[in-house]
């Protein structure tokens, strides 16, 4: 066999992410500074080279003066002073007399030593004014960035707390302040990541407006609605979704006392992030509940004949808009004083038709528990995952106006007369439930935040001030929720959701042909390091034992449970993702495996950034390009900004991935977490869904109960059918890497895009590895495509034990003896000034959230710079990584309207058209 073709071909769109902030607000120390530290480095070398000799002539010169008692100490201490490369200290009648004692090559010595101490002790002094006018004016370039709206605007999404009380006078909290702002600042000016107008992205050769898309946090939205799900006041207004039990083995099925698997959602929000943990678990008692509420899902004409436009009345009856009595029981509802809603008030909450088939209306949901406490029996189902509120918004819809549509009817505060709610906290016939009507009017005053987070971008401090304090407040009320709801693992940081456009006009990336030429190259370089993951391998393993070679399986969504089933341990789980890390190295005949039709070929994602000059500045031999990192090149990286970037974006995108899936005959999205991700909710609406429990519902959605997955046993791969047969692609299209999915949906993505890329032809890799003697710097030169300067593949960089770096103390600043020690330590291991710093931890594990950080730009030259990474570093990092910046501050070709110059990122999707055998 014979491997095909190599070489890419590009995908559109492009992307490019553009620094929020001219690179010129990375605060830099002046010129003079970098002249004094060169004189400072020379002195000491010189001292360093004279200082042996001259403690040898101190040395010889004590047992000469024992009759000359002050002249002896004075020599003495000049020993003490040489080892530190200090002046003697000596006046010039004592320097002369003794010279007396000593001969002429020893009193050259000695005078050399007096004049280089000397000029040393001068330079030293200069420096320090000199650091010191380096930290007036790199506090001037920080407090300047606050000037510039877009950044403040941000600044207040980011940290609403140091934006409403950072300026705090005090020295201790004025430089804590200053870390803070010196950290946002230059990740606006040196880094692209994007967030609000931090980064903001455009279309390479397309011309932007700076417009945004803003919402309300779908976590925040998401927290609500289970507040509102655990009052009684407000249940009835949603419908619940029982959780998916299935049989532990296929052949279970058809056995009257089946082992069963239950899907288990848990909410979990840290750093900013959301997302839900399905776990595949033994359903245990719980099965017995789940199933009988799902045999509720199928709607019961009558009753619902007879509770049409009718509420419960919290007293065991059901009532109508005027106040009548209406068929069926409500003693599932238990909360005394449930208002009565007035005319015009829906029916049982807000049904959809897609929510018909596998979902149940509150009261049927408690008629079904029974019991002397159904409402308390309905709360514990909430709590154990059993029966989960549905959300009653749909894909692309505004979360917080379908809550505020749903609960339009009911009252924010206690009408007269009416009796006392209870609180949260408080209970309901002893279970612990929420003050739905508070959570009503929490849900206003939210949309009235939301008129202040939403303020167009303007000059002041005002106007930040005012979002950062509605920031604060939709956080707390977030918090409250979530501790309503239960979730204690569960900070809602993300309370607002926004992304910009650029307000330049981009120049073409890839319209360029060397720089296609490049990435072409570079794809050719990095295709037979593409291989097969063989997670793929296990799940058609396990297709097979269950199903057999050329088996067929109906319920894609219960293999998949059991593939992904909790347990203590899943060696042949754990045996595929090592094997996967060892075939980076050597992929070997992985890299051209063949996949099932539903199945995507090759693609790559490629992040990079040019260097000053542009496509010509590899004509002097120096670097055009800097490869930064690869993603998967299915799309999922640019979904989220088609609706910021329009409609032609987004048909190109489109395009792509249905290109990436050439053989499906149907093209789906797959993406996981819509309901509490803005995120990932951002990245729908590309192609019609395949949904999977738990996630928003579309007018076109197909659930992944409706699919068949087939075995070919001619070439051992699976393909996932849609109802007519035909192959279905599921394209992933989220932002969230799929390795962090849950194990059941991480197999379907697998199923998916089945490719992992362990080409080193990045500077990005993971995991990294610390060098085999850890206690010592490791020093990693500059690597290039094919050993030819134009595509740097990684930058040079330095792994260092925390222990070796001469930074100040945490709770100390840094003077110019800071950061001649560190220009010190620079230059012995020949690092550059501009660097950028990751933390890496000390056990060398995997990554947490304290090192799981974007990237620091620092100044090793730095007084503040070097007090930031002082306090940057987290307890629990063992190592440094330290990489030169390129391009540095100075070296990004992009220019804004002003000149000034801006960092940017570009990416670019490359794909292969097939992966199959070729005659040879």
């Amino acid at each position: 066999m014979t491997a095909p073709g190599t070489r890419p071909e590009l995908g559109r769109p492009e992307l490019t992410r553009v620094a929020g902030l001219p690179a010129a607000y990375c605060p830099l120390p002046s010129e003079r500074t970098a002249e004094l530290l060169d004189r400072h480095a020379g002195l000491s070398g010189a001292l360093e080279e004279l200082r042996p000799r001259v403690e040898d002539v101190l040395y010889t010169l004590v047992p000469l003066l024992d009759g000359a008692r002050d002249l002896r100490r004075a020599v003495l201490a000049a020993r003490r002073a040489a080892h530190r490369c200090a002046p003697p200290g000596w006046d010039e009648p004592t320097a002369a007399r003794i010279a007396g004692y000593a001969d002429e090559e020893a009193c050259g010595a000695l005078g050399r030593w007096q004049e280089l101490t000397a000029a040393a002790q001068a330079v030293a002094e200069e420096l320090d004014k000199e650091v010191a006018r380096d930290r007036a004016a790199a506090e001037d370039t920080l407090a300047a960035a606050l000037e510039d709206p877009a950044f403040a605007h941000s600044l207040a999404l980011a940290t609403p707390d140091w934006v409403r009380y950072g300026r705090a006078r005090g020295s201790r909290k004025r430089q804590r302040a200053l870390r803070t702002l010196y950290s946002y600042t230059v990740r606006a000016a040196a880094k692209t990541s994007p967030f609000a107008r931090l980064t903001t992205v455009g279309v390479p050769g397309g011309a932007h407006d700076g417009r945004a898309v803003q919402q309300v946090s779908a976590t925040v939205a998401f927290t609500a609605l289970y507040a509102l799900a655990r009052s009684p006041r407000t249940a009835h207004l949603l419908r619940y979704r029982p959780a998916p039990v299935r049989p532990a083995a296929p052949a279970a099925e058809a056995s009257d006392d089946p082992a069963l698997l239950m899907l288990h959602p848990e909410y979990v929000a840290t750093g900013g992030v959301t997302w839900r943990l399905d776990q595949v678990v033994e359903a245990g008692p719980a099965a017995d509940w789940a199933r009988a509420l799902a045999a509720a899902c199928t709607p019961d004409e009558g009753v619902s004949a007879d509770r049409e436009g009718a509420w419960p009345d919290g007293e065991g009856a059901w009532v109508d808009g005027e106040g009548a009595r209406a068929g069926g029981d409500a003693a599932s509802v238990r909360g005394e004083g449930t208002p009565v809603p007035g005319d015009g008030m829906p029916a049982g909450g807000g049904t959809t038709p897609e929510h018909v088939d596998d979902t149940l209306a509150h009261g049927d949901a408690v008629r079904t528990l029974g019991g002397s406490d159904p409402f308390r029996r309905f709360l514990r189902m909430l709590d154990s995952g059993v029966l989960a509120p549905v959300p009653p918004w749909r894909r692309g819809e505004d979360a917080l106006d379908a809550l505020l549509a749903l609960t339009r009817h009911l009252p924010d505060a206690e009408p007269p007369g009416a009796a006392q709610a209870p609180a949260a906290g408080h209970t309901v016939d002893g279970t612990d439930a929420a003050d739905g009507l508070a959570v009503v009017g929490r849900l206003r005053a939210l949309a009235a935040e939301r008129e202040r987070l939403a303020e167009p971008v303007r000059p002041g401090a005002e106007a930040p001030r005012r979002r950062a304090g509605a920031v604060a407040r939709v956080r707390e009320l977030g918090r409250e929720w979530a501790r309503t709801a239960g979730w204690d693992r569960f900070e809602p940081a993300e309370v607002w959701y926004e992304d910009a456009a650029t307000g330049l006009r981009l120049p073409p990336v890839v319209a360029d042909e060397r720089t296609a030429e490049d990435l072409r190259r570079l794809g050719a370089a990095i295709r037979p390091r593409l291989f097969r993951s063989h997670l793929y391998d296990t799940l058609v393993r396990r297709f097979v034992a269950a199903y057999g070679s050329g088996g067929s399986c109906d319920d894609v969504l219960g293999f998949a449970m059991r593939c992904g089933a909790e347990s203590d341990r899943d060696p042949e789980l754990e045996q595929a993702v090592q094997l996967d890390l060892a075939a980076r190295e050597d992929p070997g005949e992985r890299a051209w495996l063949p996949v099932g039709p539903s199945s995507a070929p090759p693609t790559a994602a490629v992040l990079f950034q040019q260097l000053r000059g542009g496509p010509g500045a590899a004509a002097d031999g120096g670097p055009r390009l800097v490869v930064n990192q690869f993603n998967p090149g299915t799309g999922g990286l640019l979904t989220r900004f088609k609706e910021l970037l329009g409609g032609d974006f987004a048909e190109a995108l489109r395009g792509h991935v249905r290109r990436c899936w050439p053989h499906a005959a149907h093209h789906r999205e797959l993406v996981l977490w819509t309901e509490c991700s803005t995120a990932q909710a951002q990245s729908c609406g590309l192609l019609p869904p395949l949904t999977l429990p738990g996630e928003l519902g579309a007018a076109d959605a197909l659930p992944l109960d409706a699919t068949r997955l087939v075995h070919d046993p001619r070439q051992d791969t699976l393909t996932l059918l849609a109802p007519d047969g035909l192959p279905l692609a599921a394209a992933y299209t989220g932002l969230v890497p799929t390795h962090l999915f849950p194990k059941f949906a991480r197999f379907l993505a697998v199923l998916s895009d089945p490719w992992i890329n362990g080409s080193p032809l990045s500077d990005h890799r993971m995991p990294f590895q610390l060098p085999r003697d850890p206690e010592q710097v490791r020093a990693q030169g500059r690597e290039t495509l094919d050993g030819a300067g134009a595509v740097v593949t990684r930058r040079a960089s330095w792994t260092v034990p925390v222990d070796r770096l001469p930074l100040p103390s945490p709770d100390a600043g840094c003077g110019a003896e800071g950061v001649a020690a560190m220009d010190a330590f620079r230059r012995a291991h020949g690092m550059p000034r501009e660097m950028f710093a990751y933390l890496l931890p000390a056990n060398g594990g995997g990554f947490g959230p304290d090192h799981d950080r974007k990237p620091l730009w620092i100044r090793l030259d730095s007084a503040v710079s070097l007090e930031v990474l002082a306090h940057w570093i987290t307890p629990g990092t063992g190592h440094l990584r330290l990489v030169e910046a390129l391009p540095a501050h100075d070296g990004h070709p992009l220019r804004d309207a002003d000149g000034d110059r801006r960092a940017a990122e570009h990416a670019a999707l490359l794909h292969w058209a097939d992966t199959g055998e070729e005659e040879g």
